[in-house]
Order: C-alpha cells, then sequence, then structure tokens
C-alpha cells in the first residue's frame, strides 16, 4: 500500500501488487522488510480474523507481526542472508558464506514459509480454543476452492546463536543491508558511500552519530525505535514513524548547516529560499527511470541526455562485488540528471508534488524521474458502464477501471475488513466523479480510479521473471545466478499471471464470509484484454491541480495554470532525499560558476518529456486535456541478449551503446496516436489493439511478428512527449534562467 504522507494507506499501489509471491528466485518486500509481514497486515490479519472466529482477534494479530519483526537483521554484525537451518527454499544465487546484503543486494535469500524451526512442517501460530497456546497454522486458500491449503509465505530470518551472539548498534553496514539497493538505481540512485556522499566517511558526521560506522544514525536518530526521516522525502511508498509535519520528523540539511553563514553567492537568500541545498548538492542520481512489464517480458531503461528512457538497463547492473571500482561504473554507465521541480512536502493520492512556482514554502528540488510500464485491463477502451450505490444505483462509472477492483461487489466490506479502506463501505460505493471537486482525499482518490483502467494484481510466481532473473519453476535456462541466459524465445505468460493474481485473492473468500467462487474483478479470457501502459503521464495530476485551481481568486488563476502548463510525465514524487552528497567542489556552481544553472546545457536546461494532449469538453467540468499514447514494440528477445551480454565497464568506458532510441532493431514506433479520454474512453474511436494493422502501421511489422503471434516484439503503449527545457517545467521562461548566453 502507499502512505499518503501522514501515516495513512491509499490504494494499493502496483509495487506490492507484484510482490505479492513465493518464489524464492523473485525480488519482494519481504527480503528486506524488517518483519515477516508488512505492517499493514495487522490491521488485516485481525479483520479475516474476527471473520473466522479467533479468539482475541486484534490481540493475536499484534502478536502475530510483532513476533515476526527481525531485530536481528538490524542490530547483528553477523548475520546471513540464507540461515543455517533444515527444509527452506533457497535462491540458486546463495553462497556458502550467504553475505548479507548479497552480490545482487538482497538482504534474504531463503523462505521457510512459517516453518520457523526448520522441522519441515509449518508451526503452530494462532490460539484457536482460547487457551493461550497456539495449535493451528496460519494457511491461506491458494486455489481458490474455499479450503486452507498452503502455509503463509514467509522470508527466512537468521535468528542462529551466532546472530544473536553478536548484537550490538545499529552501524552503517547493517543499515546498508537493506538500503544496499540504491546502488543499482532501483529507486533514488544516490549512494551513501565513500567518493559519492561525503558524509558516508566523515569522522565528525561519525563522532555525531557515536562513533565509528555510526554515520547513517548521525542524522536519522532514533528513539525507542522510531527514525527521524524529514518531511521532504517525497512521497512514493513514503512511511514514516513520526507524524509528516510534526517537530520530532524535522531533518534538512540546515539542521546542522546555517546557510547564512556559508560562503559565496550561491548560499545567498535569493537562493536558498527558493532552491533546496540537494539541487546544488546531488547534482546526479544513476540507473532505472523505466521499468516494464508485460506479456513476454520485462525492460528496464535508464534516461539519456536527450530525456529518453532509452538506455537499457543490463544483467551485470544488478550485480557486484561491493569493490568500489564494480559500484563506481555500474553508477556512471547510468548517470543522470534530476528533474527539478517545485516542491513543499506534500504530495497527491498520485504520489505526484502538489506544488507550483509561487506555493508558499516550495523549493526547487531534484526528483528522479520514474516511469513504470504497468499492466492494464485493455477493456477499459470497450467504454462498458456498470453502477455503484450512487445516485440509487442510477450513477455509471466504466466495468473495467480501477474503481471496480476496490468497490464494487462486496470489495469495498472485504478491504474495510482488512483495513485497507479509509472509508466506510457505504461511502466507497457511493463516490462520483463530483467528487474530484471533495476536500477528502480519499474520495478524490477514489474518484481518480472511476476514470483509470485496472491495474492488474498479477501473480509474480506465476510470471516468473524479473531484471533478467528467472524463477524458479520457469523452463527457460538459467546461468548459476539464475540469471536468464541468452539465445532464447522464452515468453513469460502475463496473462496466466494476472488470472493467477485473482484467484489467489479468492484465498480471502472464505475467512472473510464469501462464497469460494465469488470473483473479486472479471477474469481475463485472451491476452488482449491486457495491455502495457507506461505511467504516469502527467496529465491526471494536471487535471487535478487544475480544478483545484479554479477555486482560485482569477487574478491569481492566470499564473497558476501557466505554472502547471508543463507538467511533467513520468516523476511520481521520489525526490533524491540527502544521500549522495558531492564535494563542494562537484557541486553545481562550484567556483561561482553560474552557466551550471544560467546557460543552455546547464542543470536548469536539460530536457524533460511532457505528454502532449488534447483538448475536450467534459459537461460539467468544462475543457480538460487528455493525454496521446501510440504503440511502441519491444524486440523483447534481442534487448535481453543485449542486456545479458555487455558489461557496464564497457558502457562507462564509452566502448559500447546500449541506448536503443531510434534503432530499429530493438524498437519500433507506430505512426498513428491514441486519445486516451479518461473520461469517454470508448468515445474517442481511436483506440486499436497492437496487432490492428493501424496500431501497426509505419512500423514493418505484422502481427505474427508480435509476442502473442509467436514472435518477439512485446507491445507497450507509451505517451507522446515533447522534450522541454527544465526551465519551462518550474514556470520560468527563458529569459529569467538562460541570461548568461548572450555574455
Amino acid at each position: 500500500l502507499r502512505c499518503d504522507g501522514r501515516g495513512r494507506r491509499s490504494a494499493p499501489d502496483a509495487r506490492c501488487r507484484r510482490n505479492y509471491t513465493n518464489d524464492v528466485e523473485l525480488d519482494e518486500c519481504g527480503k528486506c522488510h524488517v518483519g515477516r509481514y508488512m505492517p499493514m497486515m495487522e490491521g488485516a490479519f485481525a479483520g479475516m480474523f474476527e471473520q473466522m472466529g479467533v479468539p482475541n482477534a486484534q490481540q493475536q494479530a499484534t502478536d502475530l507481526v510483532n513476533a515476526g519483526i527481525d531485530c536481528l537483521i538490524c542490530h547483528a554484525e553477523n548475520y546471513r542472508s540464507v540461515p543455517d537451518k533444515p527444509n527452506m527454499q533457497v535462491s540458486v544465487r546463495a553462497t556458502d558464506e550467504a553475505p548479507s546484503p548479497t552480490a545482487t543486494g538482497d538482504a534474504r535469500l531463503a523462505r521457510d514459509d512459517t516453518d520457523f524451526d526448520g522441522d519441515g512442517a509449518p508451526d503452530p501460530l494462532l490460539d484457536m480454543d482460547g487457551d493461550g497456546v497456539a495449535d493451528t497454522p496460519l494457511m491461506y486458500d491458494a486455489d481458490g476452492d474455499g479450503a486452507p491449503d498452503t502455509p503463509w509465505p514467509t522470508v527466512a530470518q537468521d535468528r542462529s546463536f551466532q546472530a544473536v551472539s553478536s548484537i550490538g548498534e545499529t552501524n552503517d553496514e547493517t543499515c546498508l543491508r537493506c538500503h544496499e539497493h540504491a546502488r543499482t538505481g532501483y529507486k533514488r540512485g544516490t549512494l551513501f558511500r565513500e567518493g559519492h556522499d561525503i558524509h558516508a566517511t566523515s569522522d565528525a558526521v561519525a563522532a555525531l552519530g557515536g562513533g565509528e560506522h555510526r554515520h547513517c544514525v548521525a542524522c536519522h536518530t532514533a528513539s525507542h525505535h522510531k527514525f527521524v526521516r524529514g518531511d521532504l522525502v517525497g512521497g512514493d511508498l513514503m512511511a514514516s514513524d513520526y507524524e509528516v509535519g510534526s517537530a520530532e520528523n524535522q531533518l534538512t540539511c540546515e539542521s546542522c548547516h546555517d546557510a547564512s553563514a556559508l560562503p559565496g553567492i550561491y548560499h545567498k537568500t535569493f537562493h536558498t529560499d527558493v532552491i533546496a541545498c540537494e539541487t546544488c548538492h546531488i547534482p546526479y542520481a544513476t540507473g532505472t527511470t523505466y521499468s516494464l512489464y508485460g506479456h513476454g517480458g520485462q525492460l528496464n531503461f535508464g534516461r539519456n541526455e536527450q530525456g529518453m528512457d532509452t538506455k537499457l538497463i543490463t544483467a551485470d547492473h544488478y550485480m557486484t562485488d561491493l569493490a568500489d571500482e564494480d559500484v563506481e561504473t555500474d553508477w556512471q554507465a547510468f548517470r543522470l540528471r534530476p528533474t527539478l521541480m517545485w516542491f513543499d512536502g506534500r504530495v497527491s493520492f498520485l504520489a505526484q508534488s502538489l506544488s507550483v512556482r509561487g506555493t508558499p514554502g516550495a523549493k526547487i528540488t531534484p526528483f528522479k524521474p520514474m516511469a513504470n510500464g504497468m499492466v492494464f485491463d485493455a477493456r477499459f477502451f470497450d467504454g462498458v458502464m456498470t453502477s455503484n450505490a450512487a445516485m440509487d444505483g442510477a450513477y455509471q462509472y466504466n466495468a473495467y477501471s480501477m474503481y471496480r477492483f476496490q468497490a464494487g461487489g462486496s470489495n469495498a466490506d472485504i478491504f474495510a475488513a482488512l483495513d485497507f479502506l479509509d472509508l466506510t463501505p457505504d461511502e466507497a460505493r457511493s463516490v462520483t466523479l463530483n467528487d474530484f471537486f471533495s476536500d477528502n482525499p480519499d474520495r478524490q482518490a477514489m474518484a481518480l480510479m472511476q476514470i483509470f483502467p485496472n491495474m492488474l494484481l498479477f501473480e509474480k510466481t506465476t510470471y516468473g521473471y524479473v531484471r533478467y532473473i528467472v524463477g524458479a519453476n520457469q523452463p527457460w535456462a538459467r546461468d548459476e545466478l539464475g540469471q536468464i541466459a541468452p539465445g532464447q524465445h522464452f515468453v513469460f505468460d502475463m496473462l496466466a499471471a494476472a488470472n493467477a493474481g485473482l484467484r489467489k485473492l479468492q484465498g480471502f473468500n472464505a475467512p472473510m464470509g464469501l462464497p469460494a467462487d465469488y470473483e473479486w474483478y472479471p477474469p481475463l479470457e485472451s491476452t488482449d484484454q491486457l495491455i502495457t501502459m507506461k505511467v504516469p503521464d502527467g496529465t491526471l495530476i494536471k487535471m487535478f491541480l487544475g480544478m483545484q485551481g479554479m477555486n482560485l481568486p482569477a487574478d491569481q488563476q492566470p499564473a497558476f495554470f501557466n505554472a502547471i502548463a508543463s507538467y511533467p510525465a513520468f516523476s511520481n514524487g521520489i525526490t533524491l532525499g540527502g544521500h549522495g552528497v558531492r564535494p563542494k567542489e562537484e557541486a553545481l556552481g562550484a567556483g561561482v560558476s553560474c552557466v551550471d544553472c544560467h546557460a543552455s546545457g546547464g542543470a536548469l536546461d536539460h530536457p524533460v518529456p511532457v505528454t502532449q494532449t488534447v483538448a475536450r469538453d467534459v459537461p460539467g467540468m468544462g475543457t480538460l486535456e487528455f493525454p496521446l499514447y501510440r504503440w511502441r514494440y519491444y524486440n523483447i528477445h534481442a534487448l535481453t541478449d543485449l542486456g545479458v551480454t555487455t558489461n557496464d565497464e564497457d558502457i562507462a568506458a564509452g566502448l559500447v551503446n546500449i541506448d536503443v532510441a531510434g534503432d530499429a532493431n530493438y524498437v519500433r514506433d507506430s505512426e498513428n496516436t491514441i486519445v486516451v479520454n479518461y473520461m469517454n474512453p470508448a468515445g474517442e474511436g481511436s483506440f486499436r489493439l497492437p496487432d490492428h494493422p493501424d496500431a501497426l502501421a509505419g512500423t514493418g511489422l505484422s502481427a505474427g511478428d508480435l509476442i502473442a503471434g509467436g514472435g518477439s516484439w512485446m507491445p507497450v503503449l507509451e505517451p507522446v512527449v515533447d522534450y522541454v527545457p527544465n526551465y519551462q517545467i518550474l514556470g520560468y521562461t527563458k529569459n529569467e534562467i538562460l541570461f548568461l548566453d548572450d555574455q
């Protein structure tokens, strides 16, 4: 689930949907998360146990989650990614030494699925007769027949004597067991290590943290297991121990550094009042800017200097020996400039910044560009409507929208009972598009879901592939590290995975008192009922901000609408945070070089994608802008071979080129566009499935060349974008920013 920055849950997030897996070879939250169960599962267990008639349901749920907390992953000097016990599923990537983190950045690499003592049977975890002694294992219904048949999936924790006997204070190494995944640029791509962050080796910082190897906790101080995170980190999967906005959660550069006492023109208030410290001192990030899943396979790309997400991330990028040279070449191979946006700490239900030029307290802040190729229900574009409880049942919404999954049938009751819904079931079922204008963010989120295609909950174990790693039950050849071997005509089946995800949800039916055959959402019948779309395209947040802008005084509206006109595509609320702080000699403007920002080619001039739109009149809402998309086709087999046979060292040295922009051997674009009118998708008449002749026009491909037809090309529906200078994103004109061009 995504937290909204105030500690509350909102709609199930796509990453958590993808992480619903029980395959030891594939990544998931549990391989790093400090608990056997995610924190939100306490409420879910309590609701489920209550329906099952478990005595003291809430207390048992609390005890279950608390007992699963892995204290040792943070406090043990000696911690193995694979515990020394029998009857586990162990990844092929595990080594005899079992270091944590591993070469692939995993903190843990084995599963015990509630068999904590290793005797080959799931442990009793529930007290069903109320005598205070656990007597029943925690099981779920995996096949949807109404009978629990499968132990609850859990990742194995090292609770050995060796680990317990090495308990001590947390230190940099224990923090990086999980946070080392920043090395691959999976999220922020800013590193906390020598050569990348001046704080990582500072004796003064370590002293603030309590001694050697205590740099992390110098800033992220802890009290009673609550860490200070800071308000300005961003909204993506943000969970904060302290209430955002509270005095306890405040953490900025100014917590230690007094900007007014620092020398140089760049520290004058006309800069520091509007520019976050990180903008100049963390000038680069690295790694993935576009991760996509589809019927056929999964790909990851980084961003090139032209603002295109077309640099293929290699398999080598996800492997390291943790030596400085290897980490450095991985980082350099996919180095990129961040997108600079206004930010005041607030994010919308879309996890995107709510600030624009002129927002009080907002500063120009570096964001990691992030796009996702998510799998959606193509039936949304048919325009079939269904009803909810609003207007006495007369209100209609799209039958294949995200809202159908959240509130259709008994789903709202289930999500409420599982504590996954902040509205009551009746409130959720009464939402209309008028709730776009509500001051309740939960109603706003539900209204948004009514005009957005349903993001399909696919089961990753069935899909069996991510970042070149092949699942345990897949037929495709793997090397000794579990990576896919080159030269294979693989097809990873998204249709089967999507339907498996729906069947797995039916495992909640019996505990929630529903018929075993209750369907949470209509199953898919063919591959042409699912599509991969690149999101976010930026238009929905512009729509939302535009509606808010209509409430401003008339004299303030022109400036506001000008400020949101170029809201960027593919930026979903991930700031660069406070890591990756370069030495002052490498900061923007070092040596009083104003051209770093105020001349062509500088940080404020680099290109950022903005989605092209068309205007449509919408009854009751005025004129709204909707995005243009087009089909892009990826040669999934050729790209995968390129990714597994290329080293980052050669990329960083300029010996090979993995930027596939314009290379027809790897990627081809349709010459026709599609208007994605979220309000009336069928009314446009421009949507075509990817094997339609209109969609294939200009590609030189036929339907038989596509994955679904037995070929190699995987279709993805992507926004048509313009590349505009970053200063335009911020609401500035060229003359305001690039005033040194003529000097």
